[in-house]
């Protein structure tokens, strides 16, 4: 993975209620901890270096759990309809020479899969992977040119994070509450759903 550098990083994950939890980053001496939440839920903030790495996080629980690889560098979410999803795997010629080059372990992917929620999830399915031939037929190309640019620029690791859905509305990632709190949007979600035209979103509540 590639986390944001110069920052402050949020991990987070499960356990038992009262477990303590353990975060060993290698870039630094001291340990961060913290308790498992009565939900289940835990989190702690960790404070991140210079770009750099690979370095290697411990977290350490009633189980542990040892993430390798880590880099620090820049991280950027890319998100978006179909001209952020369009990837080589679309039929986009124009990368057709650029795929078989592309090899690059200080560039990062992390595909967000498609999914909707009517309330905001605490997990998604995905996983990080190194920029190469094979990872790069089906991520954004917008996102990877850009990612190429930055790495040549700032000779730091880069981190993409591809959550984008073609065809998508920009109503559909709107949070239901902010829909609800804004005049505009209220009004303009009413037309919609009042309109025969329009399918119902199945998100997003029918409004009063």
């Amino acid at each position: 993975m590639v986390l944001q550098q110069k920052t402050t990083a949020k991990l987070w994950g499960w356990g038992d209620a009262g477990e303590k939890v353990k975060i060993n980053s290698s870039w630094k001496s001291t340990v961060d901890s913290t308790v498992v939440d009565g939900n289940g839920k835990w989190l702690v903030n960790i404070q991140t270096p210079e770009a750099g790495g690979p370095y290697i996080i411990t977290i350490k629980g009633r189980n542990t759990i040892e993430l390798q690889n880590v880099m620090i560098g820049e991280v950027w979410v890319c998100s978006g309809q179909s001209n952020m999803e369009w990837s080589y795997a679309s039929g986009l010629p124009l990368m057709k020479e650029d795929v078989q080059t592309a090899n690059n372990s200080n560039i990062r992917f992390f595909h967000v899969q498609r999914a909707t929620a009517q309330y905001p999830q605490d997990d998604l399915k995905g996983n990080w992977v190194v920029c190469d031939s094979i990872t790069l037929k089906t991520f954004s190309a917008v996102a990877y040119y850009f990612g190429k640019k930055l790495n040549g620029v700032l000779n730091i690791p880069v981190g993409l994070i591809n959550a984008s859905w073609g065809g998508t509305p920009a109503e559909a990632w709107t949070p239901t509450g902010v829909v609800y709190g804004d005049t505009n949007l209220l009004n303009a979600s009413k037309k919609l759903n009042s309109s025969p035209w329009w399918p119902v979103r199945q998100d997003i509540p029918t409004m009063p």
